[in-house]
């Protein structure tokens, strides 16, 4: 497993740090922050081909002053395992960032679901940002053509992506096909043997707080839907902290691969 678990620390705290505010669309109750027994934060993934390095800085005392060592460690080194929350070690991520478990899904109780479908619906929205919010491969911006809005696409240079089939294979590895994208052929275009790229960065909703997958809605065979709470700490407007509900649905594939399908990023 290359998943660099440490890493998702960061980008929630990156998700809340961004600026702009946006209320989306469903229900929504005022309230409090509910705690919940059943849902678990868990880290969020990094597509492998994107691995980074992280610091950790961690103090050490000496007779004389405090001096802090800072240590540099690779993806490789990293633990990458994505244990049950529960202590069943019942799933875990795989390479790509979607949720593999180690034994029939069907053997597991609603508990470690819930906890499952918590991990794929952090890593959901980390591969969601990438891929519409800027752009998670390397891109000329020396290099562009416009559409018929005169918006720039810029070309992307990254070995291996070179048609926008490149762009769906990456990204429908963490999400499934069942429910296809419709923004991914707004945001990249094929031409000139190439793909370009939109790159439009924008900032997140700065009263987003967090996400708990609550309960299980559904199932069926290959597919179950979860309930999910949203949590907002209020608005432009002066709202106190509120909530918003969506499903959340993962698809079963190859008997035991979940990937999220029915999906709403909530920043």
């Amino acid at each position: 497993m290359k998943k660099l678990l440490s890493l998702i620390a960061a980008a929630a705290v990156a998700v809340g740090a961004v600026s702009c505010s946006s209320k989306k669309a469903g229900s929504s109750s005022q309230s409090s922050k509910a705690e919940t027994t059943e849902a678990v934060t868990t880290a969020q993934p990094v597509p492998a081909d994107h691995s980074q390095q992280t610091t950790t800085t961690a103090p050490a005392s000496t007779t004389a002053a405090a001096e802090t060592t800072v240590v540099t460690t690779s993806a490789a080194e990293e633990t990458t395992h994505q244990p049950d929350p529960l202590g069943g070690d019942a799933f875990e991520y795989n390479d790509d960032g979607a949720v593999v478990f180690e034994k029939p899904v069907e053997d597991s109780d609603d508990k470690t679901l819930i906890a499952a479908a918590q991990a794929l619906f952090e890593s959901a929205g980390h591969v969601q940002m990438l891929f519409t919010v800027g752009c998670p491969f390397k891109v000329d911006y020396d290099n562009y053509i416009e559409n018929s809005f005169g918006w720039q696409f810029y070309r992307i240079t990254e070995s291996g992506i070179s048609r926008l089939s490149d762009i769906e294979d990456a990204y429908y590895k963490v999400f499934s096909r069942r429910y296809p994208s419709s923004e991914l052929s707004e945001l990249y275009i094929e031409k000139n043997g190439a793909v370009y790229a939109l790159c439009g960065n924008r900032g997140s909703n700065i009263y987003y707080s967090s996400s708990r997958v609550t309960g299980i809605k559904s199932r069926t065979d290959d597919e179950i839907v979860f309930t999910v709470e949203n949590y907002y700490d209020g608005s432009d407007f002066g709202d106190e902290s509120y909530t918003e509900t969506d499903d959340f649905s993962v698809v079963i594939e190859n008997g035991n691969v979940w990937k999220a399908g029915q999906f709403t990023l909530p920043y």
